[in-house]
């Protein structure tokens, strides 16, 4: 929660607190489109390792529940999310992503990938198909959405690019909404 919350502030701190966010004649640059861009991702990525860290655990718990007694299962539960938030903080910090922001996206990848691997490392003798799936499932959706944003992101940055339609189209709504927003405020 706490290194999510960091990276959808900066996130928020990027968007919003830019120079002539509002002024078409002032473009964003192209190292602030991938700065926002990489610390949104690094919002999705942790998102991602959020769920495979309650996968994880609660798969752990339900084995545990079987041969413990429930108080026993609260101290594993506890001991095992204070190692994850502990390594989950020393990723952080050995990433340099705790000074940089660019080294958020990263840091978050790895981590959701170590999540993953333990995952199916100390689950594979269980017949638990459901949380295989989604495991995978959220592994597979966060790897799409960065590669679709990555490639868009990438288009963005071109110069020589004939104009895409559908591009066009959204840039003109997004303009027209804005102007909307702004006369229903003054």
């Amino acid at each position: 929660m706490w290194w999510g919350l960091r990276c959808a502030l900066t996130f928020l701190g990027d968007l919003l607190l830019s120079d002539g966010m509002g002024d078409p004649g002032n473009q964003w640059t192209v190292e602030k489109r991938f700065r926002v861009t990489e610390v949104f991702l690094a919002i999705l990525w942790c998102s991602a390792s959020a769920y495979l860290s309650y996968f994880f655990t609660d798969c752990l718990m339900s084995r545990w529940l079987l041969f413990y007694t429930p108080s026993a299962t609260v101290v594993r539960l506890l001991t095992t999310n204070a190692l994850i938030a502990y390594i989950t903080n020393c990723v952080l910090y050995l990433s340099g992503a705790s000074q940089d922001p660019r080294m958020l996206l990263p840091a978050w990848v790895s981590i959701a990938t170590t999540l993953t691997m333990l995952y199916h490392l100390t689950h594979r003798k269980i017949n638990i198909r459901k949380e295989t799936k989604a495991s995978l499932n959220i592994f597979s959706i966060a790897s799409f959405l960065s590669l679709c944003t990555l490639l868009l992101q990438l288009h963005l940055t071109r110069d020589n690019d004939p104009t895409v339609p559908l591009f066009e189209m959204a840039r003109h709504i997004w303009q027209w909404i804005h102007k909307a927003l702004q006369g229903a405020f003054t």
